[in-house]
């Protein structure tokens, strides 16, 4: 009796440990087909499992698709982040992504709409206003014909950045910080900053800036 105690213990234990979330593979698959329609060079969408009390990032244990009772694994990075593909070989209706957590918390998908990584290394201004406009033109083609005249306004760009001596500097230029610490950089100073001038700090995200 003891050991089956511990049995059903340890079988209680590990599903506390764990998470399973259910995700409607369409909403992956109108997002991706945007940004391949649209055929931009300097942004993308990202899909993130965020905690929904903290924000903070999921763990990721599994990540699959499941269509008719079939599985197909998923690329992910640990770190909360889903890789999913656009399938070839069956239809999108009624796909689902299953994914594990490590952990037993409340967990939600968050899609950032952002510059690719390798653009953030040396940005000058030049590139800035184009990665402004193309994430401007996603925002709108997601909203749709008629979505798009109730978006709010979009200003320009937001920077997240790690070091106190970017906002310093971001402040002696004359940008705006948001509540959270990131960096805002309006149109009206993309378009009449120097193209060939490189942003004075180093940043790990571009995203857009609206409705502040």
């Amino acid at each position: 009796m003891r050991i089956l105690i511990l049995f059903l213990t340890l079988i209680f234990s590990q599903n506390l440990l764990a998470s399973t979330l259910k995700l409607n593979y369409s909403l992956f698959f109108g997002y991706m087909k945007t940004m391949y329609k649209l055929d931009y060079q300097h942004v993308t969408t990202g899909f993130y499992l965020v905690e929904e009390s903290s924000g903070d990032a999921c763990l990721i244990d599994q990540a699959e698709m499941v269509v008719d009772q079939k599985r197909e694994a998923i690329d992910f990075e640990k770190q909360g982040k889903l890789l999913p593909f656009i399938p070839t070989n069956h239809r999108k209706d009624g796909a689902m992504i299953e994914v594990k957590t490590v952990d037993n918390v409340a967990c939600a998908l968050q899609v950032r709409l952002t510059a690719k990584e390798s653009e953030l290394s040396k940005l000058s201004f030049q590139r800035l206003t184009t990665i402004s406009t193309e994430l401007e033109g996603v925002l709108r083609k997601n909203a749709g014909m008629i979505g798009k005249y109730f978006l709010p306004n979009y200003n320009g760009l937001r920077f997240k950045v790690d070091s106190p001596l970017a906002t310093e500097i971001a402040l002696q230029k004359g940008f705006t910080l948001a509540d959270n610490g990131d960096i805002l950089v309006s149109n009206k100073i993309l378009m009449e900053t120097e193209g060939s001038e490189l942003l004075p700090f180093d940043v790990n995200r571009v995203s857009p800036w609206i409705g502040e």
